[in-house]
This record gives structure tokens, sequence and C-alpha cells, in this order.
């Protein structure tokens, strides 16, 4: 909560004819007895919770922040101690507190409820994500690749009465193209190797000796 922005001040709401000044962990009208929560009618105020008296709970998306130990009742819920909460939400509205639950003449809870919204409650929204070069370029390069096919097939349909993959526009070139990148692949990455076979070779460097041997008595 120190991180917030609302950590600290102070906030005045009006609901009913009641006035209320609240603070956030900390004293209203920079009072030093440790008020927390102060309601106002007429020319009457009472304490609604203390910053020593604090019970803290956390939900999902909710943190309820309860004081404690404010002015007793007198004659009313049975003579209680009066208390009060703020239950924090996410929202953009950090200025103006919600009464959603007080002690008046037509409302007889004994037990004070605020409603303040807090923007750092709100989970991050991530910022949009500019394309990148390569990814233009794909969306470009494949968008013109559509383009021509679907174009192109529908003239070679019209103006020649293709049919099949002769819709294809400049068909014989595409098919020359793949044929010719094939053999370079096979010629690149041919594994085997012509050997020479087995027997008598000739060695054209030198005599043959082997006529030699035959024609010796």
């Amino acid at each position: 909560m120190q991180k917030w922005k609302i950590f600290g001040k102070n906030f005045t709401v009006s609901n009913k004819g009641l006035t209320y000044f609240i603070g956030i962990c900390s004293s209203p009208n920079n009072l030093a007895n440790n008020t927390a929560i102060i309601q106002k009618e007429n020319n009457s105020s009472y304490v609604l919770g203390k910053l020593d008296q604090v019970n803290f709970v956390r939900g999902d998306n909710w943190i309820l922040l309860t004081y404690r130990n404010g002015d007793p009742y007198k004659n009313i819920c049975n003579n209680s101690i009066r208390s009060a909460s703020i239950m924090f939400v996410c929202g953009q509205n950090t200025t103006d507190p919600t009464v959603l639950q007080a002690h008046t003449d037509t409302d007889q809870h004994c037990d004070y409820m605020f409603e303040l919204q807090v923007s750092e409650m709100c989970p991050a929204v991530e910022k949009n994500k500019k394309l990148s070069g390569g990814a233009i370029f794909l969306i470009i390069f494949f968008s013109i690749a559509i383009a021509y096919l679907v174009i192109g097939a529908v003239f070679m349909h019209i103006k020649h009465g293709a049919r099949g993959l002769e819709h294809i526009p400049n068909f014989e070139m595409w098919r020359k193209l793949g044929n010719s990148a094939a053999d370079g692949c096979d010629f690149c990455c041919r594994c085997e190797r012509s050997s020479p076979r087995a027997g008598y070779f000739l060695d054209e460097s030198g005599p043959d000796m082997r006529d030699d041997d035959i024609l010796s008595p």
C-alpha cells in the first residue's frame, strides 16, 4: 500500500446529511490522536476507527482495511464500539470514496463500509507491440504471392481455358525452375561416387609390360 498514490492522503465524502473524513493510513485533518475516520453530523462528531487498531484482509482483486476502537454507541447497537472498513478495488476514480454502509436513521447498520478505487490494483495492460521488419516483409510477400496466384488463375481460366495445374501463371517457367533447383540439390547433396571397375586398367604413362611377357621366348 505504501506505493499507492493515495497512501497517506485524506478524503472527505458526504452522504445522507453526514460527512466523513477518511485517512488512508493517516489521521484526517492532521489529528494527533491516531484517529483514522471521523463522522460529523450537525455539531456532533464521532470517531469510527483508529490507526492503532487495524485489520487487513486481502482477496483476489480487493483489499479490506478495517479500523477499530472507535467511539462507543449509546443506547443503540448494544452499546458496541464503532468500526469502519475501506474496501479497495481496481478503478481509476481515486478521489471519490463511496459510502456502502453506514448507521443512519434509515440504515441501522452498526459498522461502516466505504469503497475506494485504486489504479495500482488494476492488472497491467500490455502495450501494443509493433510488428518487426521481418513480419512486415512476410505479410507483404505472402499478400503479393496470393494475389499473383488468384488473379493469374482467373486470367488463365478465362483467357486460355486452363484446367488443373495449368491455372498456375507461368506454369512452364516455374516447373523448369523447380527442376533446375532439384538438379542442383541432387548434385550438391549426392553421396554416391563412381568407382573404378575391378580388373586391369590402362596406364598410358608407360609401356604395357604384359605384351613383353607374352612375346618373350
